[in-house]
Protein backbone atom coordinates (compact mmCIF):
# COMPACT_ATOMS: atom_id res chain seq x y z
CA UNK A 1 0.00 0.00 0.00
CA UNK A 2 0.94 3.53 -1.09
CA UNK A 3 2.36 6.56 1.33
CA UNK A 4 -0.44 8.18 -0.40
CA UNK A 5 -3.07 6.18 0.74
CA UNK A 6 -1.53 4.56 4.44
CA UNK A 7 -0.87 7.28 6.89
CA UNK A 8 0.76 4.90 9.37
CA UNK A 9 2.81 2.13 8.07
CA UNK A 10 4.87 0.99 10.82
CA UNK A 11 3.99 -0.35 13.74
CA UNK A 12 4.36 1.25 16.86
CA UNK A 13 6.23 -1.57 18.53
CA UNK A 14 8.54 0.11 15.65
CA UNK A 15 7.87 3.26 16.57
CA UNK A 16 9.12 2.93 20.07
CA UNK A 17 12.02 1.10 18.58
CA UNK A 18 13.33 3.82 16.33
CA UNK A 19 12.60 5.91 18.73
CA UNK A 20 15.11 4.47 21.50
CA UNK A 21 17.91 5.83 19.05
CA UNK A 22 17.07 9.00 21.05
CA UNK A 23 17.59 7.62 24.18
CA UNK A 24 20.94 6.33 23.59
CA UNK A 25 21.65 10.02 21.89
CA UNK A 26 21.13 12.02 24.49
CA UNK A 27 21.71 9.75 27.27
CA UNK A 28 25.80 9.61 25.92
CA UNK A 29 25.52 13.40 24.75
CA UNK A 30 24.41 14.55 28.51
CA UNK A 31 26.94 12.10 30.37
CA UNK A 32 29.51 13.07 27.43
CA UNK A 33 28.76 16.51 27.91
CA UNK A 34 28.64 16.65 31.54
CA UNK A 35 31.30 15.19 32.92
CA UNK A 36 34.17 14.69 31.08
CA UNK A 37 35.44 18.77 31.19
CA UNK A 38 34.83 18.49 35.34
CA UNK A 39 36.43 14.77 35.45
CA UNK A 40 39.96 15.83 33.19
CA UNK A 41 39.66 19.80 34.88
CA UNK A 42 38.87 19.45 38.49
CA UNK A 43 39.97 15.70 39.29
CA UNK A 44 43.00 14.72 37.26
CA UNK A 45 43.96 18.16 37.04
CA UNK A 46 44.84 18.28 33.85
CA UNK A 47 45.46 22.01 32.63
CA UNK A 48 42.05 23.07 31.14
CA UNK A 49 44.41 24.34 28.02
CA UNK A 50 44.93 20.86 27.36
CA UNK A 51 41.63 20.20 27.52
CA UNK A 52 40.29 23.01 25.07
CA UNK A 53 43.42 21.67 22.67
CA UNK A 54 41.90 18.31 22.81
CA UNK A 55 38.50 19.39 22.24
CA UNK A 56 40.13 21.88 19.34
CA UNK A 57 42.09 18.94 17.49
CA UNK A 58 38.44 16.99 17.60
CA UNK A 59 36.26 19.60 16.15
CA UNK A 60 38.60 19.30 13.30
CA UNK A 61 38.46 15.54 12.73
CA UNK A 62 34.48 16.35 13.26
CA UNK A 63 34.82 18.02 10.27
CA UNK A 64 35.96 15.46 8.03
CA UNK A 65 34.35 12.57 9.78
CA UNK A 66 30.77 13.38 10.07
CA UNK A 67 29.81 14.47 6.27
CA UNK A 68 32.43 11.95 5.07
CA UNK A 69 30.96 9.06 6.42
CA UNK A 70 27.23 10.60 5.78
CA UNK A 71 28.38 10.33 2.14
CA UNK A 72 29.28 6.94 2.47
CA UNK A 73 26.59 5.42 3.96
CA UNK A 74 24.91 6.70 0.57
CA UNK A 75 26.51 4.61 -1.77
CA UNK A 76 25.51 1.39 -2.73
CA UNK A 77 27.44 -1.49 -0.92
CA UNK A 78 27.47 -5.32 -1.81
CA UNK A 79 25.35 -5.91 1.92
CA UNK A 80 22.76 -2.88 0.31
CA UNK A 81 20.37 -5.38 -1.60
CA UNK A 82 20.08 -7.61 1.50
CA UNK A 83 20.26 -5.15 4.79
CA UNK A 84 19.54 -1.72 3.38
CA UNK A 85 22.09 1.18 2.81
CA UNK A 86 21.77 1.85 6.49
CA UNK A 87 20.99 -1.19 8.80
CA UNK A 88 24.72 -2.48 8.77
CA UNK A 89 26.65 0.75 9.22
CA UNK A 90 24.52 1.59 12.14
CA UNK A 91 24.84 -2.07 13.65
CA UNK A 92 28.24 -1.07 14.03
CA UNK A 93 28.90 1.96 15.41
CA UNK A 94 25.51 1.07 17.73
CA UNK A 95 26.91 -1.85 19.44
CA UNK A 96 30.07 -0.10 19.53
CA UNK A 97 30.67 3.11 20.27
CA UNK A 98 29.48 2.91 23.94
CA UNK A 99 32.51 0.85 24.73
CA UNK A 100 34.89 3.70 23.73
CA UNK A 101 33.14 5.86 26.47
CA UNK A 102 34.25 3.99 29.14
CA UNK A 103 38.08 4.22 28.06
CA UNK A 104 37.63 7.73 28.39
CA UNK A 105 37.65 7.70 31.76
CA UNK A 106 39.71 5.09 32.36
CA UNK A 107 43.42 7.11 32.26
CA UNK A 108 47.04 5.53 32.51
CA UNK A 109 48.50 8.28 32.70
CA UNK A 110 48.80 11.04 35.74
CA UNK A 111 51.70 13.67 33.70
CA UNK A 112 49.93 16.61 31.48
CA UNK A 113 51.10 15.35 27.90
CA UNK A 114 49.76 11.65 28.49
CA UNK A 115 46.26 12.66 30.01
CA UNK A 116 46.11 15.08 27.42
CA UNK A 117 47.05 12.37 24.15
CA UNK A 118 44.87 9.83 26.01
CA UNK A 119 41.62 12.09 25.64
CA UNK A 120 42.19 13.30 22.68
CA UNK A 121 42.88 9.81 20.72
CA UNK A 122 39.82 8.45 22.82
CA UNK A 123 37.09 10.95 21.99
CA UNK A 124 38.22 11.40 18.65
CA UNK A 125 37.52 7.08 18.26
CA UNK A 126 34.58 7.92 20.27
CA UNK A 127 33.32 10.13 17.92
CA UNK A 128 33.88 8.67 14.76
CA UNK A 129 31.79 5.30 15.96
CA UNK A 130 29.61 7.70 17.26
CA UNK A 131 28.70 9.47 13.77
CA UNK A 132 28.41 5.97 12.05
CA UNK A 133 25.62 4.87 14.28
CA UNK A 134 23.29 8.26 14.57
CA UNK A 135 24.09 9.19 10.79
CA UNK A 136 22.48 6.42 9.62
CA UNK A 137 20.21 6.41 11.90
CA UNK A 138 18.61 9.89 11.46
CA UNK A 139 19.06 9.10 7.30
CA UNK A 140 16.58 6.80 7.85
CA UNK A 141 14.03 8.93 9.51
CA UNK A 142 12.36 10.81 6.40
CA UNK A 143 13.06 7.94 3.90
CA UNK A 144 11.50 5.56 6.23
CA UNK A 145 8.60 7.08 7.83
CA UNK A 146 6.93 8.77 4.93
CA UNK A 147 3.60 10.65 5.80
CA UNK A 148 3.50 13.75 7.96
CA UNK A 149 1.53 11.63 10.46
CA UNK A 150 3.78 9.01 11.02
CA UNK A 151 6.72 11.49 10.99
CA UNK A 152 4.86 13.18 13.92
CA UNK A 153 4.18 9.90 15.66
CA UNK A 154 7.88 8.99 15.91
CA UNK A 155 8.78 12.32 16.49
CA UNK A 156 7.23 12.39 20.24
CA UNK A 157 8.27 8.87 20.77
CA UNK A 158 12.08 9.43 20.23
CA UNK A 159 11.43 12.86 22.09
CA UNK A 160 9.84 10.70 25.03
CA UNK A 161 12.93 8.38 24.97
CA UNK A 162 15.46 11.15 24.24
CA UNK A 163 14.20 12.86 27.44
CA UNK A 164 14.37 10.36 29.11
CA UNK A 165 18.03 9.65 27.96
CA UNK A 166 19.23 13.40 28.47
CA UNK A 167 17.75 13.40 32.58
CA UNK A 168 19.07 9.51 33.18
CA UNK A 169 22.47 10.80 31.55
CA UNK A 170 22.50 13.50 33.67
CA UNK A 171 20.85 11.48 37.13
CA UNK A 172 22.49 8.32 37.40
CA UNK A 173 26.04 9.72 36.79
CA UNK A 174 26.01 11.75 40.07
CA UNK A 175 24.39 8.95 42.14
CA UNK A 176 27.74 7.09 41.52
CA UNK A 177 30.33 8.97 41.87
CA UNK A 178 31.58 10.76 44.45
CA UNK A 179 33.38 14.36 44.10
CA UNK A 180 37.38 13.74 44.72
CA UNK A 181 36.84 9.77 43.83
CA UNK A 182 37.93 8.86 40.27
CA UNK A 183 37.67 5.28 40.63
CA UNK A 184 34.25 6.30 41.52
CA UNK A 185 34.35 7.96 37.73
CA UNK A 186 35.47 4.60 36.32
CA UNK A 187 32.32 2.65 38.04
CA UNK A 188 29.67 5.65 36.67
CA UNK A 189 31.32 5.02 33.14
CA UNK A 190 30.94 0.92 33.10
CA UNK A 191 27.12 1.63 33.93
CA UNK A 192 26.76 4.23 31.31
CA UNK A 193 28.62 2.00 28.68
CA UNK A 194 26.04 -0.83 29.62
CA UNK A 195 23.21 0.64 29.72
CA UNK A 196 23.63 2.11 25.81
CA UNK A 197 24.57 -1.59 24.91
CA UNK A 198 21.86 -2.79 25.94
CA UNK A 199 19.37 -0.19 24.59
CA UNK A 200 21.26 -0.52 21.10
CA UNK A 201 20.46 -3.93 21.09
CA UNK A 202 16.60 -3.34 21.84
CA UNK A 203 17.06 -0.50 19.05
CA UNK A 204 17.34 -3.02 16.15
CA UNK A 205 13.93 -3.95 15.04
CA UNK A 206 12.89 -0.30 14.79
CA UNK A 207 16.25 0.30 12.56
CA UNK A 208 15.53 -3.25 9.60
CA UNK A 209 14.84 -1.48 6.47
CA UNK A 210 12.01 -3.66 5.18
CA UNK A 211 12.16 -4.90 1.59
CA UNK A 212 9.48 -1.94 -0.32
CA UNK A 213 11.98 0.85 1.34
CA UNK A 214 15.24 -1.32 0.10
CA UNK A 215 13.35 -2.01 -3.73
CA UNK A 216 13.22 1.98 -3.37
CA UNK A 217 16.05 2.87 -2.94
CA UNK A 218 18.07 0.38 -5.19
CA UNK A 219 15.67 1.80 -8.38
CA UNK A 220 16.93 5.40 -7.30
CA UNK A 221 20.12 4.60 -7.02
CA UNK A 222 20.01 2.80 -10.41
CA UNK A 223 18.58 5.90 -11.87
CA UNK A 224 21.52 8.15 -10.39
CA UNK A 225 23.45 7.35 -13.76
CA UNK A 226 25.65 10.92 -13.17
CA UNK A 227 27.53 10.25 -9.96
CA UNK A 228 27.68 13.33 -7.97
CA UNK A 229 30.72 14.02 -5.57
CA UNK A 230 30.86 14.71 -1.82
CA UNK A 231 32.08 18.39 -2.66
CA UNK A 232 29.03 18.75 -5.30
CA UNK A 233 26.82 17.51 -2.75
CA UNK A 234 28.29 19.43 0.41
CA UNK A 235 27.78 23.27 -1.90
CA UNK A 236 24.51 21.76 -3.19
CA UNK A 237 23.65 21.36 0.63
CA UNK A 238 25.21 25.03 1.64
CA UNK A 239 23.25 27.09 -0.62
CA UNK A 240 19.58 25.88 0.57
CA UNK A 241 18.97 28.69 2.40
CA UNK A 242 16.67 26.07 4.38
CA UNK A 243 19.23 23.56 5.54
CA UNK A 244 21.53 26.48 6.25
CA UNK A 245 18.87 28.09 8.68
CA UNK A 246 18.04 24.48 10.25
CA UNK A 247 21.42 23.58 11.22
CA UNK A 248 22.65 26.45 12.31
CA UNK A 249 19.19 27.00 14.72
CA UNK A 250 19.90 23.00 15.62
CA UNK A 251 23.76 23.93 16.30
CA UNK A 252 22.28 26.88 18.84
CA UNK A 253 20.18 24.37 20.66
CA UNK A 254 22.83 22.07 21.20
CA UNK A 255 25.36 24.71 22.55
CA UNK A 256 22.76 25.58 24.94
CA UNK A 257 22.25 21.84 25.79
CA UNK A 258 26.14 20.95 25.73
CA UNK A 259 26.61 24.43 27.83
CA UNK A 260 23.39 23.88 30.51
CA UNK A 261 24.84 20.05 31.16
CA UNK A 262 28.53 20.71 31.46
CA UNK A 263 28.11 23.61 33.78
CA UNK A 264 26.03 21.74 36.12
CA UNK A 265 28.54 20.11 38.08
CA UNK A 266 30.35 23.71 38.60
CA UNK A 267 26.50 25.57 39.04
CA UNK A 268 25.80 23.00 42.06
CA UNK A 269 29.32 23.32 43.51
CA UNK A 270 30.26 27.21 43.02
CA UNK A 271 26.71 28.45 42.77
CA UNK A 272 24.47 26.58 44.85
CA UNK A 273 27.47 25.63 47.29
CA UNK A 274 26.60 22.27 47.40
CA UNK A 275 29.20 18.94 48.24
CA UNK A 276 26.59 16.48 47.18
CA UNK A 277 26.37 15.46 43.52
CA UNK A 278 23.42 14.19 43.87
CA UNK A 279 21.29 17.16 43.43
CA UNK A 280 22.41 17.46 40.23
CA UNK A 281 20.05 14.98 40.27
CA UNK A 282 16.99 16.98 41.39
CA UNK A 283 17.97 19.96 38.80
CA UNK A 284 17.69 16.99 36.30
CA UNK A 285 14.06 15.51 37.43
CA UNK A 286 12.55 18.90 37.27
CA UNK A 287 13.89 19.41 34.08
CA UNK A 288 12.53 16.03 32.92
CA UNK A 289 9.28 16.79 34.37
CA UNK A 290 8.24 19.68 32.75
CA UNK A 291 9.86 19.20 29.01
CA UNK A 292 6.82 16.37 29.59
CA UNK A 293 3.89 18.06 29.83
CA UNK A 294 5.35 20.35 27.29
CA UNK A 295 5.84 17.71 24.94
CA UNK A 296 1.80 17.27 23.63
CA UNK A 297 1.85 20.94 23.86
CA UNK A 298 4.30 21.81 21.42
CA UNK A 299 3.25 18.89 19.18
CA UNK A 300 -0.29 20.33 18.99
CA UNK A 301 1.31 24.14 18.83
CA UNK A 302 3.46 22.39 15.80
CA UNK A 303 0.49 20.74 13.98
CA UNK A 304 -1.89 23.46 13.97
CA UNK A 305 0.21 26.74 13.35
CA UNK A 306 3.12 24.75 11.34
CA UNK A 307 7.32 23.19 12.25
CA UNK A 308 8.44 26.75 11.62
CA UNK A 309 6.20 28.77 13.94
CA UNK A 310 6.25 26.16 16.67
CA UNK A 311 9.95 26.32 16.28
CA UNK A 312 10.10 29.83 16.28
CA UNK A 313 7.94 30.19 19.77
CA UNK A 314 10.15 27.64 21.50
CA UNK A 315 13.36 29.62 20.81
CA UNK A 316 11.95 32.95 21.60
CA UNK A 317 10.54 31.77 24.88
CA UNK A 318 13.40 29.97 26.11
CA UNK A 319 15.55 32.85 25.67
CA UNK A 320 14.14 34.91 27.72
CA UNK A 321 13.70 32.10 30.21
CA UNK A 322 17.77 32.15 30.55
CA UNK A 323 17.71 35.88 31.84
CA UNK A 324 17.07 34.75 35.85
CA UNK A 325 19.33 32.59 36.09
CA UNK A 326 22.11 35.32 36.24
CA UNK A 327 20.30 36.15 39.55
CA UNK A 328 19.34 33.12 41.97
CA UNK A 329 22.15 30.99 43.98
CA UNK A 330 19.96 28.12 45.38
CA UNK A 331 18.47 24.87 44.90
CA UNK A 332 14.52 25.70 44.60
CA UNK A 333 14.83 28.47 42.02
CA UNK A 334 17.33 26.59 40.05
CA UNK A 335 15.16 23.69 39.89
CA UNK A 336 11.94 26.20 39.14
CA UNK A 337 14.03 27.91 36.31
CA UNK A 338 15.79 25.30 34.90
CA UNK A 339 12.13 23.39 34.82
CA UNK A 340 10.74 26.32 32.93
CA UNK A 341 13.82 26.79 30.50
CA UNK A 342 13.01 22.82 29.59
CA UNK A 343 9.30 23.93 28.83
CA UNK A 344 10.77 26.17 26.41
CA UNK A 345 13.19 23.58 24.77
CA UNK A 346 10.64 21.01 24.73
CA UNK A 347 9.32 22.98 21.17
CA UNK A 348 12.79 22.26 19.56
CA UNK A 349 12.98 18.38 20.64
CA UNK A 350 9.54 17.59 19.46
CA UNK A 351 10.03 19.27 16.14
CA UNK A 352 13.93 19.22 15.26
CA UNK A 353 13.17 15.94 13.34
CA UNK A 354 10.21 17.12 11.39
CA UNK A 355 11.87 20.32 10.97
CA UNK A 356 14.98 17.98 9.71
CA UNK A 357 12.46 15.99 7.43
CA UNK A 358 10.57 18.99 5.44
CA UNK A 359 14.37 20.43 5.28
CA UNK A 360 15.44 16.84 3.48
CA UNK A 361 12.11 16.83 1.51
CA UNK A 362 12.89 19.90 -0.33
CA UNK A 363 16.03 19.03 -0.95
CA UNK A 364 14.87 15.81 -2.87
CA UNK A 365 12.43 17.77 -4.85
CA UNK A 366 15.79 19.43 -5.93
CA UNK A 367 17.40 16.92 -6.62
CA UNK A 368 15.49 14.20 -7.49
CA UNK A 369 18.24 12.46 -5.39
CA UNK A 370 18.44 10.86 -2.09
CA UNK A 371 21.25 11.51 -0.27
CA UNK A 372 19.99 11.89 3.43
CA UNK A 373 23.54 10.38 4.72
CA UNK A 374 25.59 13.47 3.81
CA UNK A 375 22.94 15.87 4.80
CA UNK A 376 22.84 14.24 7.72
CA UNK A 377 26.53 13.82 8.36
CA UNK A 378 26.74 17.98 7.88
CA UNK A 379 23.95 18.13 10.67
CA UNK A 380 26.35 15.71 12.84
CA UNK A 381 28.79 18.09 12.64
CA UNK A 382 27.22 21.11 13.30
CA UNK A 383 25.79 18.86 16.16
CA UNK A 384 29.11 18.29 17.47
CA UNK A 385 31.05 21.43 16.82
CA UNK A 386 29.07 22.51 20.26
CA UNK A 387 31.38 20.47 22.34
CA UNK A 388 34.24 22.08 20.59
CA UNK A 389 32.45 25.34 21.90
CA UNK A 390 32.01 24.30 25.15
CA UNK A 391 35.59 23.44 25.10
CA UNK A 392 36.74 26.39 23.82
CA UNK A 393 34.44 28.94 26.47
CA UNK A 394 35.43 26.99 29.09
CA UNK A 395 39.14 27.17 28.55
CA UNK A 396 38.79 31.20 27.74
CA UNK A 397 35.84 31.96 30.47
CA UNK A 398 37.95 30.26 33.61
CA UNK A 399 40.97 31.80 33.19
CA UNK A 400 39.84 35.02 32.53
CA UNK A 401 37.58 34.59 35.76
CA UNK A 402 39.97 33.50 37.94
CA UNK A 403 38.37 30.20 38.05
CA UNK A 404 40.03 28.00 40.86
CA UNK A 405 40.13 24.11 39.42
CA UNK A 406 39.65 21.52 42.39
CA UNK A 407 38.48 23.70 44.48
CA UNK A 408 36.00 22.58 47.50
CA UNK A 409 32.91 23.20 46.83
CA UNK A 410 30.97 26.16 48.42
CA UNK A 411 30.02 29.46 47.21
CA UNK A 412 33.29 30.84 48.81
CA UNK A 413 35.45 28.93 47.08
CA UNK A 414 35.43 31.05 44.25
CA UNK A 415 34.99 34.83 43.54
CA UNK A 416 32.41 36.64 42.19
CA UNK A 417 34.02 37.48 38.90
CA UNK A 418 34.49 33.42 38.95
CA UNK A 419 30.73 32.69 39.73
CA UNK A 420 29.89 35.22 37.38
CA UNK A 421 31.94 33.24 34.63
CA UNK A 422 29.70 29.98 35.64
CA UNK A 423 26.57 31.91 35.28
CA UNK A 424 27.60 33.04 31.88
CA UNK A 425 28.67 29.47 30.82
CA UNK A 426 25.55 27.85 32.58
CA UNK A 427 22.75 30.70 30.66
CA UNK A 428 24.97 33.82 28.63
CA UNK A 429 26.23 31.94 26.29
CA UNK A 430 22.85 29.65 25.52
CA UNK A 431 20.94 32.84 25.67
CA UNK A 432 23.15 34.00 22.47
CA UNK A 433 22.75 31.48 20.60
CA UNK A 434 18.85 30.54 21.33
CA UNK A 435 18.19 34.30 19.86
CA UNK A 436 20.41 33.85 17.09
CA UNK A 437 17.86 30.72 16.43
CA UNK A 438 14.89 32.21 16.32
CA UNK A 439 16.13 35.11 14.40
CA UNK A 440 17.38 32.29 11.79
CA UNK A 441 13.79 30.62 11.82
CA UNK A 442 12.13 34.01 11.24
CA UNK A 443 14.02 35.78 8.95
CA UNK A 444 15.96 32.86 6.83
CA UNK A 445 14.04 29.70 7.33
CA UNK A 446 10.44 29.40 4.48
CA UNK A 447 9.26 25.69 4.76
CA UNK A 448 5.95 27.36 6.37
CA UNK A 449 2.83 25.09 6.78
CA UNK A 450 1.48 25.72 3.33
CA UNK A 451 5.23 25.30 1.31
CA UNK A 452 5.38 21.67 3.61
CA UNK A 453 1.81 20.33 2.51
CA UNK A 454 3.23 21.37 -1.31
CA UNK A 455 6.31 19.95 -1.20
CA UNK A 456 4.79 16.26 -0.05
CA UNK A 457 2.32 16.68 -2.82
CA UNK A 458 5.58 16.83 -5.16
CA UNK A 459 7.12 13.92 -3.49
CA UNK A 460 4.11 11.76 -3.97
CA UNK A 461 3.82 12.29 -7.64
CA UNK A 462 7.30 12.01 -8.52
CA UNK A 463 7.54 8.86 -6.21
CA UNK A 464 10.67 10.02 -4.45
Amino acid sequence: MSESTKEVKYSKKVHWSYGIGGFLDNFMLAAFTVRIIDFYENELLLAIFWVGLAFGIYGFWNMINDPLLGFLSDRKTRFTEKYGRRYPFYLIGALTYAWIFLFVFTVPFTDQIGMFIWLLVTICIFEGLFTLWQINYLSLFPDKFRSPMERTKVGVTNTVWGLIGIVLGVALPPMLITYGDIQSYIIMAMAVTIICFILAIFSIPGMKEDQELIDRQLKILEEQKDKVSFWQTLKHAMKNRNFVAYVLTYMGHLVMTTMMLASLPYWNKYIIGSDDPELETILAAGFLVAVLISVPIWSKIGQKYGNKNAFMMGTLLTTFLFIPMFFISDLLLSTIFIALIGVGIGAIWVLMYPCFSDVIDEIVIETEKRQEGVYTGIRTFFGRFPIVIQAIAFMVVHPLTGYRAGAPPGQSSQTLLAQFGIRFLMAGLPMIFYFIGFLLMWKVYTLDKACVAENKELLQRKLL
